[in-house]
């Protein structure tokens, strides 16, 4: 009997210290506030929430609704106390919901250094004059001589003068001040900085949805960064237009399949921002009578079915069946994994390829994410960021 006794009480402790680290580990995982639009709180199997009945949470004073909302209890299994939730109301969105292939022009602020290099000047000698100056791969130059720097020509116009320049740089979020000398260069006999610069990027993507309302435009669900030196880059204007398939290479395991697109001349809207949650602009125009579906909110969102819609063959979009594998944190464009489930896809594509970034993902009736990347060893499956983190960031 004693050993029957010793075996419940070391059987109770385990199941009250796994109780309680449960609990720990709802405390620090669970969001402090969510956004809803019907006040409900869903947090799954494990906690349940109730409401305060004398608890109302005001927003701030500055905000557009002056929406308030609730605070809920959270228990774990209805009995252990785990943490207080705001819930805050807000009115529904209506976006209207992309998904064709899309091309993307940028011009970037200022220009990007992408590398330097030595050549050799008319005195025989390996020089540097962009390293002499201190400046680095990823730098951008803001200005020269004063003058903004708009586009490489204005700095390759200013080096060939062979004049010392005064250059303003961007360098992380600290501004700078150098003097690039350049030499004349034994080859040729022009003046050279020894750097190598970039002031726009082209590629295609896909369309992640329009909002009527505002006139915004969104795609990509991720930034766009310079493959030289992963910066994010800065966004100076730029259009994003129609565009059509002219070919799609299959993704396989290691290898990253890819949408081969040609960009139209119809432009259906302007960048305004390239944000790590996507590129947004102003919209000009929609191609087809919109197809608008309610925004789901972060709580809204669950693992299970859901639909991606993209354009990888011909020039129309289609709806594919995929699966909601993952919930992450709210922020950022790996927030959720997907898994491609849809045969007729799978067949065109392998997975998930470059070019379909940005295509949205419709869960319940709802615009729920956006795909964003592949995983290299898996091209069946990816990560997708929240449609809300999007309309969070876009204003």
């Amino acid at each position: 009997m004693q050993k029957f006794w010793k075996a419940v009480s070391l059987a109770g402790f385990f199941i009250c210290a796994a109780v309680l680290g449960i609990a720990f580990w709802g405390a620090r995982t669970l969001p402090d506030s969510y956004t809803s639009v019907d006040g409900t709180l869903r947090l799954g199997v494990l906690f349940s929430a109730q409401a305060q009945t004398d608890a109302r949470v005001a927003f701030a004073a500055d905000d557009e609704e002056n929406e308030t909302g609730a605070a809920y209890d959270v228990r774990l299994l209805n009995v252990v106390p785990v943490k207080t939730v705001s819930v805050h109301l807000a009115q529904r969105r209506y976006l209207a919901v992309g998904g064709e292939l899309v091309g993307v022009t940028m011009k970037t602020k200022g220009v990007l250094v992408v590398g330097t290099e030595k050549f050799t000047a008319d005195n025989g000698a390996a020089v540097c004059p962009a390293a002499d100056a201190g400046i680095k791969k990823g730098d951008t130059v803001l200005s020269v001589n004063g003058i903004p720097a708009e586009g490489n020509d204005t700095l390759t116009r200013a080096i060939e003068a062979g004049a010392p320049l005064t250059l303003e740089i961007l360098r992380g979020d600290e501004t700078m001040t150098v003097t690039l000398t350049p030499q004349k260069t034994a080859a040729t006999g022009l003046y050279k900085g020894g750097l190598w610069v970039r002031d726009s990027t082209v590629g295609v993507g896909t369309l992640t949805y329009c909002d009527i309302e505002n006139g915004r435009i969104a795609a990509l669900g991720h930034g766009i960064y310079d493959t030289d030196t992963s910066a994010l880059l800065t966004a100076a204007g730029g259009e994003i237009s129609t565009a059509t398939v002219s070919s799609v290479k299959k993704g396989a395991c290691g290898s990253p399949g890819e949408i081969t697109g040609v960009i139209g001349t119809n432009t259906l809207g302007s960048i305004t921002e390239n944000a790590e949650e996507g590129v947004f602009g102003e919209l000009y125009y929609m191609q087809d009578a919109p197809e608008v579906y309610p925004v789901a909110t972060f709580s809204e969102v669950h693992t299970g079915e859901a639909q991606v819609i993209c354009t990888v063959t011909g020039g129309k979009k289609e709806a594919y069946d995929i699966e909601i594998t993952h919930l992450g944190t709210e922020d950022g464009t790996q927030s959720m994994t997907v898994k491609i489930t849809d045969q007729t896809l799978l067949s065109l594509t392998g997975g998930i390829v470059q070019g379909m970034s940005g295509s949205p993902i419709l869960q319940d009736g709802m615009l729920a994410g956006a795909v964003t990347h592949v995983f290299v060893n898996d091209p069946k499956s990816g990560y997708a960021i929240y449609a809300q983190t999007m309309l969070e960031k876009d204003g």
